[in-house]
C-alpha cells in the first residue's frame, strides 16, 4: 500500500537551513550529488521510528510537502486526476532514484508521489570480513550461491581487476541459462566494488533485455555498488543496483537478489 516515505522542507537559503536543522534537531544532512540543489536529512537512526526528508531551495515549492511512494508514477498520477485532484509538474526523472512529480489534492493540499526504481540491500553476515569478500569475488565460491532458489550457476568467469570484466551464467529450474557480463570501474579490497551490470550471450556480447523476454524501458547498461564493512566480527553488506526501467522490474531484481543473499549466507556457514 503507498505511503508516506519522505518529507520535503523549503528554504529561502538552503545552507542556513541546514545548519538550522543540524544545530536543533542534530540531524545528519547532506548534499546531494545529482544534477540540482537537494539536502537530504536523515532525521535519525534506521531502527528509529519516523521518516527521513529532504531541504530543497524554495523556487522548486514555496509549501512543506511529504513524497507517496508508490508501484507505478503513470498509474497513480491517471488516478489522481480521475479522482479530481490535479498533477502539478511533469513526471521527473531522479537520477538513479527514478520518477518523481507533485499533486493537488481535492482539499487544496500539495503533496508528492515517487517511484523508486533503486534497489537498495544492506544486512549483516555472521563471518568475518574475508570470507565475505572471497566467497563475493572467487568464481569457484561464486558458482555456489548465485542466483535465485532453485537455480545453478554453471560458468562464472571473473577477471577481477579495474577494467576487467565478468561473464556469469545463470540456469533456471527449467535448464534456460541466462547470460550477465559487466565492467569492473573500481575495486577498493576488502572495502567496495563498482560494475556495470548487462544482460548478455554465452560470449559476453552485451544484449537488450528484451533478448531474454523483458518488458520495459532498459537499459543497456546499469551500475551495482557493493560497500563492506567489518562489524564486531561480523561483516555489514550494503547493495545498490540502479538503472531498472520501473519499479516492478526493480522488485523482480530485489526478489532475486534476496534469494541470492540467503543462499550466500548458508554457504558462509559451512565454509
Amino acid at each position: 500500500m503507498p505511503k508516506v516515505i519522505h518529507f520535503e522542507i523549503p528554504a529561502e537559503e538552503p545552507e542556513r537551513a541546514v545548519e538550522f536543522y543540524r544545530k536543533v534537531f542534530g540531524w545528519k544532512i547532506d548534499k546531494w550529488a545529482g544534477e540540482f540543489d537537494y539536502w537530504l536529512v536523515e532525521a535519525g537512526e534506521e531502527d528509529e521510528p519516523g521518516i527521513n526528508g529532504a531541504i530543497k531551495p524554495k523556487e522548486f515549492g514555496s509549501m512543506i510537502s511529504d513524497v507517496i511512494s508508490i508501484d507505478s508514477y503513470d498509474e497513480f498520477a491517471r488516478k489522481i486526476e480521475a479522482e479530481g485532484g490535479q498533477m502539478l509538474t511533469e513526471k521527473m526523472t531522479i537520477p538513479d532514484m527514478g520518477y518523481t512529480g507533485s499533486f493537488q489534492d481535492t482539499e487544496g493540499n500539495v503533496m508528492g508521489i515517487i517511484e523508486v526504481t533503486l534497489l537498495f540491500i544492506t544486512l549483516t553476515f555472521p563471518a568475518s570480513l574475508e570470507k565475505v569478500w572471497e566467497a563475493w569475488t572467487d568464481p569457484e565460491a561464486i558458482k555456489k550461491w548465485w542466483g535465485p532458489r532453485g537455480y545453478t550457476a554453471p560458468v562464472v568467469k571473473n577477471d577481477f581487476r579495474v577494467g576487467g570484466s565478468s561473464l556469469y551464467s545463470m540456469r533456471s529450474p527449467e535448464g534456460q541459462d541466462i547470460w550477465s557480463t559487466g565492467v569492473y570501474k573500481d575495486i577498493v579490497p576488502r572495502e567496495r566494488i563498482v560494475s556495470t551490470d548487462s544482460f548478455a550471450d554465452a560470449e559476453g556480447n552485451v544484449v537488450p533485455a528484451s533478448y531474454y523476454g523483458m518488458s520495459g524501458d532498459w537499459p543497456l547498461e546499469l551500475m551495482v555498488t557493493v560497500i563492506f564493512q567489518e562489524e564486531d566480527g561480523k561483516t555489514r553488506l550494503t547493495l545498490q543496483h540502479t538503472g531498472f526501467p520501473d519499479n516492478e522490474n526493480k522488485a523482480l531484481a530485489e526478489a532475486g537478489w534476496n534469494e541470492s543473499l540467503d543462499k550466500l549466507a548458508e554457504y558462509l556457514a559451512k565454509v
